[in-house]
């Protein structure tokens, strides 16, 4: 067993536990379905996430921030992340825009643009300033199918949100939620750490950039759906360095400390790193 400080929790992996269970279950890895290292896994999970994020400049999960851009020379804003779908889109004077296009044959979005046909020209702040004022609270991540899958419909809430820190919920038929999930309930994020049959508690509320808020009864409830190359590097990364921990795959071992996990360029199998690779902005 790790030390405690080791029991990690799964925030933004891009795999669950159940995911990682399957996975080597159907690889005839039967052991590892013992609840005994439950915590090493889900730590290794994380860890390959953040190695993924690290090495290919990008990061697949979903987060609301607000991005702040100069007043351009011309009707473009060049993006300096991965704009996934905009929540509002504000001039220099705090005016909301509204008429623009996203470019991009798909997500994410490279550049937001004013349309030629639009009556707005960027104006500056009350300062007077066209430096940082033109905004942009938008989702980032990377998902090359944003609007088709990635996020799904898991089911409702069965009971309002207000000052609750768990989600009382009703499954659509199909679906179920576990650990490591991210959800989410209008434009509020959870990550779920712990899902029973009709409850969940995320870790907190307001996640990933997003603001607790009150939602109603039956409200839709969305489940992420990682990107696939994401997810299966994620789980291969993971399984990898967990082998090695037995002497069951060649090369260095990962090292699993009090500190957290190190992971090697040998502790990635060769699909992972193409996957990562092919990832990185060219730019």
């Amino acid at each position: 067993m790790p030390p405690h400080s080791l029991m990690s929790n799964l925030v933004n992996s891009y795999a669950t536990l159940a995911d990682f269970k399957a996975y080597v279950t159907a690889r005839g890895q039967t052991s590892t379905t013992d609840a005994t290292d439950d915590g090493i896994v889900q730590y290794l999970l994380v860890a390959a996430s953040r190695y993924i994020d690290l090495h290919s400049r990008r990061r697949f999960y979903p987060s609301i921030e607000t991005h702040l851009f100069d007043i351009p020379y011309g009707r473009d804003v060049y993006l300096d992340d991965d704009l996934l779908s905009v929540l509002t889109f504000s001039n220099g004077d705090a005016s909301a825009i509204t008429d623009y296009i996203l470019k991009g044959r798909t997500t994410p979005y490279w550049c937001i643009s004013l349309r030629d046909v639009a009556n707005v020209t960027w104006e500056t702040n009350s300062d007077g300033s066209s430096e940082q004022v033109i905004s942009l609270l938008a989702y980032w991540g990377y998902h090359d199918l944003y609007s088709q899958r990635a996020w799904a419909q898991v089911g409702t809430l069965s009971a309002a949100i207000t000052d609750t820190t768990t989600l009382a919920f009703s499954a659509t038929s199909g679906h179920s939620i576990v650990a490591g999930n991210i959800l989410r309930v209008n434009n509020e994020i959870y990550n779920v750490v712990t899902a029973e049959t009709n409850t969940i508690t995320p870790i907190k509320r307001g996640d990933n950039g997003s603001t607790a808020a009150t939602h109603l009864i039956s409200a839709p409830v969305y489940a992420w759906q990682p990107m696939e190359g994401a997810k299966m590097s994620c789980l291969e990364i993971a399984n990898s360095a967990y082998k090695k921990r037995f002497g069951q795959s060649v090369g260095e071992s990962a090292t699993i400390t009090g500190a957290g996990v190190v992971l090697t360029p040998r502790d990635i199998p060769a699909t992972a790193q193409a996957f990562i690779a092919s990832m990185v902005p060219l730019l």
